[in-house]
Parts: structure tokens; C-alpha cells; sequence
């Protein structure tokens, strides 16, 4: 006889689970699939420049958030419902953010399908910090705040019904305008001190001078009268004519220091079908003037000015950077065959640099790409920097530099399908634009020091650093004197592994800063003097990995006298924290802070000495933390989710533990709240690659969006939670996961407390294909499940990735795969590492998501696998959230995986009843009816 079963509602099932989860728990209630909304996260954190004030939003996962605003010193708190996006003015007194409208409203009015005229719309707030008192302007369409205001914004609204379309003007022998010149709308020009608001009409673009004293905007009529391109001066109201007449003015860009406007018209050519766009600037105090446009001398024969790109100026001021591209060819007027009758086709061939479904997906941008152009202000010389054989280029020293240097991975394109990206790099004379190429084939990146005397790099092929002299092409092995590696020593995939990284040069190119595994060396370009270790070997001897922290959000090249902060992370214990040390000196590194915890990238006030940041643990949410700038003085300025004290919360520690293969590793357990060593607990087996570096790291509640288990809600419900590290043998995939994962769970196993016949696997993506492997070679675990799992990679090698366009033969010859090699080189360990091939042998449970929109992971794969499993008649259920990508988006779907995952594990590994969907299904017939989530209450057994 077999087990009998009698149904239960899903409300019935849910007191049930609940009731279960609260026997292992105490009196804490366990965290259920109804807290995830009430659990909050901070947003649009800022201080205000003087350091007195922090502004942030509190944001439900789903509902309406709050803004508060509150004294660093003190205890004031403000609050403004709904309130995003904030921003402090610039002298401190005033606080600008968008405020939304209620959620529910916004829900209602999709629902009743109304225009997009008629739905509610955002308001601008705008909060005096003195009085208290809030400003609400409504409707709010588009905001502009200067860098560094002085009391000006500019906004628009939007109206309250749709206006009617403009009538036709009369004919006339003055040009008209045409249809598809778009009139500006009114652009409000508000003192947020004062209140005081100018109102200009039909401003179709708009720019702020960086002080904000100056708005420079284009008008657009309905007729054309009145065109122009105009500078109001917002202290006395002066008005200065730029430009004026019928015309598109577009791409209004600013420079203080010189005091130049750069933008785009058509004013010269209006009246051409398409009428081309010319270049100009404008001076105080003189007329524009035209710099570019088609024929002129510099410009490749047939390119035109484009509006879409942008315009940019150099640092100083004297050069400005504009888009440019080859005119389009004019469209035939043929006779277009009816939609029935018209030929559609993608052709394929071996010859195309890249696939057509990476074709496809980037035709768009291919078809609208332009290429930066240069005029020099001071001579008036156009130079064409990029072209369509060296499509990237970038301008050394902030735009005003010598030299340029060009990227171009065109001739090795195909090669991107197997193997990496490659580039060749070329150095441009910006004077003239010659060039001179420097590197070919390089694997790795190339840039430009900031007086534009050395190229450096770091090549992938060599493991080493190198810097070039512009001048005379002398090459120097920068790192040649470090003696310790400088790449990445864990890498284990079968492509070349990334450099460790650098912080940058010093000014006037005296030297820049690379990494080894714990420590900063500086080194010289020219190769005269010997590397030297900054750090003084302080990061290796207490093995600490020291990287240098950025407060200045603009820094530029570091000053050989200043102080570095520095991030300090211990690899063993995971203790991280702050120290501070010199560029000059041999003095050791000065520890700041450093904790059993986990520090957010800080902020500082810009002209006080604050310092904004985070800290969590797996039980401390990462609130806000103020300190100066010594991280002395801390002190909590929120307290975003104190409801987490009404809930059972688990505690996390690193284990150690060695693979078969005899690597020392380490792992995360996570155990239950209230743990009792003398109690038996059910355990989950969660893993990816290496997760141990995230020990303190905090997990809110939330819906999963796809097989990967949130250890705070499993910890909460009475389950053991082990996240293994996991190194990777080249060739040998699913075995290293093997050799790594058994390990672990004895290590655990061992001490006593894991109920052993109740333990079960879980991982999405590469942790899914990992356990499909896993249950092929153990019948340990009672149950798994996976996520978008690769069950057969002799299939899959060759599928496309249509995320990207790409065919995943890179991944399984260079990347996260890591077999190394292709499919007609190593077929063995394509098949040895293919679950589907030793399907047979799978004994335990298991339930699999995939979705039919995986951009990443063909969902034929898990087909493959369910179809495999279930003739071989293997208890396997495969749910497919149609129209989902490789995670679920929508959030009702991931809130109904949740519910299942939880009701799969608590089955197999907690003796709960089972749910309609895992015994009986769920017919096509009742898809969208019954969701099938009832439990069935066990009646007895036989």
C-alpha cells in the first residue's frame, strides 16, 4: 500500500508550514514568504557638503518608501513620503528629491488602462532645511540642477491634458516649419531660496553654467518666429541673442573656465531635405562661430554631423569633441511587396565576423554609431580621431593631451565565439591624426598616463605590467621587479587570468601603482629605479589584501606627498577595515578600524570631515554608519529594519575544511536560531564557486529569483545551511565539485548535528549544472534542486547565448566550463562532464527551473534533462515561468518559486505534507486556474 493523502487548502498549508518552522524555533516567529515587503533597503544615500546633514530613502522590495533627512549631530529627523533621487543644494540649506506617487494609485490606473496623459505623475520637492517646510511643484517632467548651484533649478511640467496638434501655418513666401521640428515646451527657472520663478516658453534644450548663474536654452515655436539660442544671466537678467532664426539648435554644451558654448544647428541648411548640421561655438562677447560641418577640410569625404552622440569639451577647453558618420544612404522608393509576400531571412556565413544573432542584436547601435571628431578652438583644425577601422579612441590628458589612443578588436572577432577578446592598439597624433600602432593582438587593456608620456598595460599572455615611452618607444617591464605575482593566483578557468589590479599614476607621470596579492608597489616607467612596496610588506606579513580608497569623486593623478585610506580584507579570519599610509616614507600602514564585519566603499562630506559608509554582519542589516574621517566616533544614523527582532535569525561561521584532492578550503555554516549542538537539523547544500569571502555578508528576506537559497529565511526555519568553496581542476569540472562538496558536508557531518539522511543540493546556473552533476555520482543527498542547469554540453556547446548573440563555445573552452579545449579535441570529458550521460545513476529527487526566455542557458537543456530523468522513471518535476529570462523578474513569480522551494525541501527533508503540485501536477487544462500549492495531509501508509 502506498502512502494516502487528503487535500489541504493553501491557507490550511501555510499555518501548517508555519506551525512546523515555529517547533524548532523558540518563540521568535520564523521568517515566512508574507515579511519580504516589510523588509527595506537604503537608497540615494548622501551628506551634504558641510557634513551636517545625511539624506537617504527607505524602500520597501514592493510599496511606497519614505526620505529622511537627518542632523549628523543631532537628533533631528525629517521625513517626505515617497521620496526618491535626492540631492542636497550646493550650499547645504535646501534638499531637492522627486517625490512619486502612491503605488496603489499607479496600480489602479494600469488597471484601468488609462493614457499615459492621464497617469498620476511625479512632483519635485523641495525641502528647506531650516524651516522645515516642504515645497511641492507638480507634475514634475524633467529637472535640471547646476553642479554647483547658486540657488537656480530648472524644471518642467508636464500639462494637464494633451494640448491639440498645432495647426498648419499659412502659406506663405517665408520658409515653414517642418513637421518633424518638435516645438519646445515652457521651461521654469525657480531661485530655491527666494521662490522667485522666471518662466521661458518653447525651450526645447536647456544647459546650467556649473555656478548655475548662467542658463543657456534653445527656443522652439510652433512657427518658427522667435527661434534662437539664447544666454540669460540669472543675477541681473541680462539676455544675449547666441543665435537666432528658424532651426534646430541641439546639443547645448558649456565650459566655465573658457566661458564657450559648443552646439549643433541646422540653421544654415534648413531648408534641404535632410537639412545637415553644422558645429559652432560662441564666446561672450562675440558672435558664433562655425567650426564643422559637411565638405569641411579633416572630415572623411561623405560624413555629416550627427545629433545623436554628444558634445564634449577637454578639460581646458580648447578642444571640442563632437560625432560624426558616413551619410546614409537614400532609401529606394521601390514598391514594397505586401507584408504576406515579403522574403525575411537571416543567411549565416562562415566568413561573418560575428553570428547573425549577434548581428541582429546589435544592428541598431551599429547602424546609429558615430565617430568622435576634434576641432581645435585655437587654430580651427578638424581632426577625425575614430574611423571605421579604429572605432574607439581616447584622448589622453582630460581631452587636451598629444597623443590619443585607439582600440580595434575588428580583425579577431570571430575569435570571440572560442576564445577571448583580443584588440590591437594604436597611438594617435591628435594634432594630425596619424597613427602609429603599438601592440597587436593584446590580451588586456591599454591606457594612457595622464601627461600622455607612457602607455601601459598588462598582458594576459606574459602575467607582467608594461609601460612604453611615447617619445622614444622604449618598452619597460614595469612589474619585472616585483617578486611576487601580480596576477590573479586562484584563477582556475582555462583562459589567462586577470591582473590583480592598480590604483592609478602619480602626477607628472613620476610612477604608477600596481597590486600584488596583498600590497601596493610603486613603480617606475622609465625602469630606472627598482620597484618599491608602498605597503612596506605590511598586507602580506598579517595577510591582508590592502587596496587604496577613492573619497574624491573627480580624483585625478595622486600626489606623491598624500595620504592613501585603504581598504584592508583578511582572506583567513574575513575581517575587514580600514588603514591609512603614505606614498612617501617607509613607515608601516596605520590600522583605522578592523572587525570581524563588512565596510561599504565610504563617502566623505566635501567640505567637513565626515565620512558616510556601511557595516554589516549575516545578522546586522548594512546600516548607515557616520564617522570622521579616521573612522573614529561612529555612529548609526539608521535603523532601516527593526522588525528583524521579532524573527528567528540564524548566525554564520567560516568552516575549514580539505578537498580529496587535498586543497585547504574554507566554507560558510549557517546555523539555525536558537542552535542546540545536541539537536539533529536538516542541511542545505548551497554553492557557486567561492563564497567564504562573504561570511558578514547581510541577507535580507526576499523572494529567490531563481534556485539559489536565502540562508536567513532557511536559518530562521530550522535548516543547517553549508556554502562551500569550490577550486576547479582544467578538464575536470564536475569532478572538482565532487571533490570539493563531499568534503565539506562530512567536515560538518562530523560534528554531530546534521541529521544526515535529511540534506539536500541547490544552485542556479553554474551551481545547477553542478548539482545535476552531483546527483550522478552520490545518492547522499535526500533531494536537490537546480536552476537553469547545462545537462548535456555536447548540445549546449554549440547553442547560442541569445542574451548576447553568442555561441557558448567560449564558455566551455576558456571560461566558467573549464573544459579547456573543443568539442572535437576533448569529446571524453564533454561527455564525463555531462549529466545527462550518467542520468541512469540519478537516485535522488529533483526539481529543476528553467525558463523558455533563458538569454543564457538554452532551456532545452533542462528539457533534456527532465525528458532523460523521466523515462528512466526518476522523481523529477521542471517548473518553466514562461517569458522568464535566465532569473525570474516578475516579482509574483518569484514569490511562488519561493513558496515551492520551500515546500520541496520541507517534503524531503522535514516529513511535511507535499503540495498538489509535486504529487499530482497541475494539468494544462487548469494553467492560470490552480496553482496547486494545497497541501495533501498523509492519511497513512503501507
Amino acid at each position: 500500500m502506498g502512502i494516502r493523502y487528503r487535500r489541504l487548502s493553501p491557507l490550511l498549508a501555510a499555518l501548517l508550514l508555519a506551525t512546523l518552522a515555529l517547533g524548532t524555533q523558540g518563540t521568535k516567529k520564523p521568517i515566512d514568504h508574507d515579511v519580504y515587503d516589510t523588509w527595506r533597503s537604503i537608497r540615494g544615500s548622501e551628506l551634504s557638503r558641510d557634513g551636517k546633514w545625511l539624506v537617504y530613502a527607505e524602500a520597501p522590495q514592493e510599496g511606497d518608501g519614505v526620505l529622511l533627512i537627518k542632523s549628523v549631530s543631532g537628533d533631528t529627523v525629517h521625513k517626505i513620503d515617497r521620496g526618491t533621487a535626492p540631492r542636497f543644494t550646493h550650499d547645504s540649506r535646501f534638499v531637492l528629491t522627486t517625490i512619486v506617487p502612491p503605488k496603489a494609485e499607479v496600480d489602479q490606473a494600469k488597471k484601468e488602462k488609462k493614457k499615459p496623459a492621464e497617469m498620476p505623475k511625479n512632483a519635485l520637492g523641495i525641502f528647506n532645511l531650516a524651516t522645515g517646510e516642504l515645497t511641492r511643484i507638480e507634475r514634475l517632467k524633467s529637472l535640471r540642477v547646476p553642479s554647483e548651484d547658486s540657488g537656480w533649478i530648472a524644471y518642467q511640467v508636464e500639462p494637464e491634458a494633451a494640448k491639440p496638434e498645432p495647426k498648419e501655418p499659412e502659406k506663405s513666401e517665408k520658409p515653414q516649419k517642418k513637421k518633424d521640428h518638435p516645438v519646445g515646451s515652457e521651461l521654469i527657472v525657480r531661485n530655491v531660496a527666494s521662490g522667485t520663478e522666471t518662466k521661458f516658453a518653447d525651450v526645447g534644450d536647456s544647459v546650467f553654467s556649473k555656478d548655475g548663474k548662467t542658463l543657456l536654452y534653445a527656443v522652439s515655436t510652433k512657427t518658427g518666429e522667435g527661434d534662437g539660442l539664447f544666454a540669460m544671466n540669472l543675477e541681473d537678467g541680462a539676455k544675449t541673442t547666441v543665435a537666432d532664426g528658424m532651426a534646430n539648435y541641439r546639443q547645448l554644451t558649456w565650459h566655465d573656465d573658457s566661458q564657450t558654448l559648443a552646439f549643433v544647428t541646422d540653421r544654415d541648411d534648413y531648408k534641404a531635405d535632410p537639412a545637415r548640421y553644422a558645429l559652432y561655438v560662441w564666446k561672450r562677447g562675440s558672435q558664433p562661430k562655425r567650426l564643422a560641418a559637411e565638405g569641411s577640410a579633416g572630415l572623411p569625404e561623405g560624413w555629416i554631423l550627427q545629433t545623436r552622440g554628444s558634445l564634449s569639451f577637454s578639460d581646458s577647453g580648447k578642444r571640442v569633441f563632437f560625432p560624426v558618420a558616413p551619410k546614409p544612404e537614400p532609401e529606394k522608393k521601390e514598391d514594397a511587396p505586401a507584408a504576406d509576400e515579403k522574403v525575411v531571412v537571416d543567411i549565416w556565413n562562415w566568413r561573418d565576423p560575428e553570428l547573425q544573432p549577434m548581428q541582429l542584436l546589435r544592428a541598431a547601435a551599429e547602424r546609429n554609431r558615430t565617430y568622435t571628431a576634434m576641432a581645435d578652438l585655437e587654430t580651427g583644425k578638424l581632426v577625425q580621431l575614430e574611423t571605421e577601422d579604429l572605432p574607439n579612441v581616447t584622448v589622453g590628458g582630460k581631452g587636451d593631451g598629444a597623443w590619443a589612443l585607439g582600440t580595434s578588436n575588428l580583425p579577431y572577432r570571430q575569435l570571440t565565439s572560442w576564445d577571448t577578446t583580443y584588440v590591437d592598439v594604436v597611438l594617435v597624433n591628435v594634432s594630425d591624426g596619424s597613427r602609429r600602432r603599438i601592440l597587436e593582438q593584446l590580451d588586456g587593456q591599454a591606457t594612457l598616463s595622464p601627461e600622455c608620456r607612457f602607455v601601459s598595460w598588462f598582458d594576459q599572455a606574459t602575467l607582467a605590467y608594461y609601460a612604453m615611452d611615447v617619445a622614444t618607444g622604449k618598452i619597460v617591464v614595469l612589474s619585472a621587479g616585483i617578486p611576487y605575482a601580480v596576477h590573479d593566483e586562484e584563477h582556475d578557468t582555462p583562459d589567462r587570468p586577470n591582473a590583480y589590479g592598480n590604483a592609478g599614476w602619480l602626477k607628472g607621470d613620476q610612477g604608477t601603482l600596481i597590486y600584488d596579492a596583498f600590497d601596493l608597489w610603486l613603480c617606475d616607467p622609465t625602469g630606472v629605479a627598482a620597484p618599491r612596496c608602498v605597503t612596506e610588506g605590511f598586507g602580506r606579513r598579517w595577510n591582508l589584501r590592502l587596496r587604496v580608497v577613492s573619497l574624491d569623486r573627480d580624483r585625478g593623478p595622486l600626489d606623491p606627498k598624500a595620504s592613501l585610506l585603504l581598504n584592508a580584507f583578511n582572506a583567513d579570519t574575513k575581517a575587514a577595515g580600514f588603514y591609512r599610509d603614505s606614498l612617501a616614507g617607509t613607515d608601516s600602514p596605520q590600522k583605522l578600524v578592523m572587525e570581524d564585519r563588512r565596510f561599504g566603499n565610504p563617502s566623505k562630506a566635501e567640505d567637513a570631515d565626515v565620512l558616510l559608509f556601511t557595516q554589516e554582519t549575516f545578522r546586522d542589516f548594512p546600516d548607515l554608519w557616520v564617522s570622521n574621517g579616521n573612522f573614529e566616533h561612529r555612529k548609526r544614523m539608521s535603523d532601516v529594519n527593526p522588525q528583524q527582532a521579532e524573527y528567528a535569525w540564524g548566525d554564520a561561521e567560516l568552516v575549514q575544511y580539505t578537498s580529496i584532492d587535498g586543497v585547504p578550503l574554507q566554507g560558510i555554516l549557517v546555523k539555525p536560531a536558537d542552535f542546540d549542538p545536541g539537536k539533529k537539523y536538516p542541511m542545505l547544500v548551497y554553492f557557486y564557486e567561492r563564497l567564504s569571502d562573504g561570511l558578514h555578508r547581510y541577507y535580507a528576506p526576499s523572494p529567490s529569483s531563481g534556485a539559489s537559497v536565502n540562508p536567513s529565511f532557511y536559518a530562521s526555519r530550522g535548516y543547517l545551511v553549508l556554502m562551500p568553496d569550490i577550486p576547479y581542476k582544467v578538464g575536470y569540472p564536475g569532478e572538482s565539485a565532487l571533490h570539493a562538496i563531499l568534503p565539506a558536508v562530512q567536515s560538518v557531518a562530523s560534528r554531530g548535528y546534521v541529521d544526515t539522511a535529511h540534506m539536500a543540493l541547490c544552485g542556479h546556473s553554474w551551481g545547477g549544472y553542478q548539482t545535476a552533476f552531483l546527483i550522478t555520482r552520490t545518492n547522499l543527498f535526500r533531494c536537490a534542486i537546480g536552476g537553469a542547469v547545462v545537462s548535456n554540453m555536447t548540445s549546449a556547446y554549440g547553442g547560442i547565448r541569445w542574451g548576447s548573440g553568442m555561441v557558448r563555445q567560449f564558455q566551455y573552452e576558456k571560461t566558467q566550463s573549464r573544459i579547456g579545449g573543443s568539442l572535437w579535441e576533448r569529446p571524453l570529458q564533454y561527455l564525463e562532464n555531462s549529466p545527462i550521460f550518467w542520468a541512469d545513476k540519478v537516485e535522488t529527487p529533483l526539481l529543476l527551473i528553467h525558463n523558455d526566455a533563458d538569454g543564457a542557458v538554452p532551456w532545452y537543456q533542462g528539457i533534456e534533462y527532465f525528458t532523460a530523468l523521466r523515462r528512466l522513471g526518476k522523481p523529477v518535476w521542471m517548473l518553466n515561468y514562461n517569458g522568464e529570462d535566465h532569473g525570474l523578474g516578475k516579482r509574483q513569480n518569484r514569490k511562488d518559486w519561493s513558496i515551492r522551494m520551500q515546500q520541496f525541501f520541507d517534503f524531503y527533508l522535514k516529513d511535511a505534507a507535499p503540495p498538489v503540485w509535486l504529487v499530482d501536477g497541475v494539468p494544462a487544462v487548469n494553467k492560470g486556474k490552480d496553482l496547486g500549492l494545497g497541501l495533501i495531509e498523509k492519511k497513512g501508509g503501507g
